[in-house]
């Protein structure tokens, strides 16, 4: 009997040492990591899940919601744990205020893009569509986008900075949620009250003995990682943020997305409140950017920008009822409504990602809803063969 508790003690022992061992090992070299295990890791250790520390380039603003700040130079940027790029920054002209991902303005313009992150691209610059279309069509694109913005600062863009160039071609990005950053924009500038359902649903403690694990121990929190594909212990800081659902798709399953995020969820819904009042001001402001742009003779063309949850519809349905997915749906079709009401010229991206995506390309991040560079050569060129067909 003693000699089986023996064993059974040393046994023990030898699995807390090896479990001490890993735990010592894995802090030193697991925030090192990329993707899902450094995040894991660097949240138990540094409380945070980003390699390096950064300052975002985009600041409140209360013309646009937010905008770019000028005079950056290969600045890190993060639009989430495990995406990053370097974003350089331009004023258009002395004075103007606000910084834009374009060179200094010394040639002809044929075309300027306004927009909001997905116009940015999350992306390095040689890998955003902007850039991507103006060298296949070989024409010079300014890039006017900015992020975090709806389309009441897009008009006001257009306004003080495209109008003067009087560019033959404005192409004007729409994403689901410009409607809500329409209304957030009101609501910092004090024009309306605050939706009833404009709070966010408040997220779930997690006090249990898991939780506490996986804040406190690198070793439990990479191997639920691991087995979740992704970290379970976002904070509640950042819930909105979060993404709530794995899916894998592609040929042996090879390429992982992340879906279903609280923020979408809510930003892209057009049953709230919130995103009703935003789809009003939008109204208005693309009537009154269709009209300013006629009036130097140029063309408008609004390209809208699905979701990844609608593009990879079949595969997000094993984690998201189709209820959830039409929710998200309902901001591009509202807009597909703006379009036919106010004679827009509309081109839908989803006609451009749904056939590689259904041929199993990765077109938008792991754990962000932006364009990937495959995802963005995929826009740019669809774009440069529609505008070469002279559509």
């Amino acid at each position: 009997m003693k000699r089986i508790v023996s064993l059974i003690l040393t046994f023990a022992l030898m699995i807390a040492l090896s479990a001490a061992l890993g735990e010592g090992l894995l802090r030193l070299i697991g925030p090192r990591l990329g993707g899902p295990l450094g995040v894991a890791a660097r949240y138990v250790t540094t409380g945070q899940p980003y390699a390096e520390a950064w300052t975002p380039a985009w600041t409140t603003n209360r013309d646009h919601y937010y905008a770019l700040r000028p005079g950056l130079v290969d600045a890190l940027q993060y639009g989430s744990p495990t995406v990053q790029f370097r974003l350089t920054t331009n004023e258009l002209w002395e004075g103007g205020g606000i910084g834009f991902r374009t060179r200094p303005i010394d040639f002809f313009v044929d075309a300027v893009v306004v927009g909001d992150s997905f116009g940015l691209c999350f992306t390095e610059q040689a890998d955003c569509w902007v850039d991507l279309l103006g060298a296949a069509l070989g024409q010079n694109v300014v890039n006017l986008a900015q992020p975090v913005t709806g389309s009441r600062s897009h008009l006001k863009i257009l306004q003080d900075f495209g109008a003067p160039l009087r560019p033959p071609l404005v192409i004007w990005q729409f994403f689901g949620n410009d409607f809500n950053d329409d209304y957030g924009l009101a609501l910092l500038r004090g024009e309306v009250e605050r939706a009833a359902d404009a709070e966010p649903a408040a997220p779930t403690s997690d006090d249990d003995l898991r939780g506490w694990l996986r804040r406190h121990s690198v070793l439990y929190a990479m191997i639920e990682t691991t087995l979740a594909g992704r970290y379970l212990g976002t904070p509640a800081s950042e819930a909105l943020f979060a993404k709530p659902h794995t899916v894998r798709f592609g040929a042996q399953n090879q390429h992982v997305m992340q879906v279903g995020g609280l923020y979408e969820r809510q930003a892209l819904d057009m049953s709230r409140a919130e995103n009703q009042q935003g789809l009003a001001m939008s109204r208005e402001a693309f009537r009154e950017a269709a009209a300013l742009v006629e009036s130097w003779g140029g063309r408008l063309v609004v390209v809208l920008i699905p979701t990844r949850e609608e593009v990879y519809r079949e595969v997000v349905e094993a984690v998201l009822a189709p209820s959830e997915i039409d929710r998200l749906t309902s901001a591009r079709l509202a807009m597909q409504e703006l379009c036919a009401e106010l004679a827009l010229t509309c081109w839908d991206a989803y006609d451009a990602l749904r056939p590689p995506a259904l041929a199993g390309e990765a077109l938008y991040f792991v754990d962000d809803m932006h364009l990937n560079p495959n995802g963005n050569r995929a826009l740019a060129a669809w774009l440069a063969g529609l505008l070469a067909e002279g559509q």
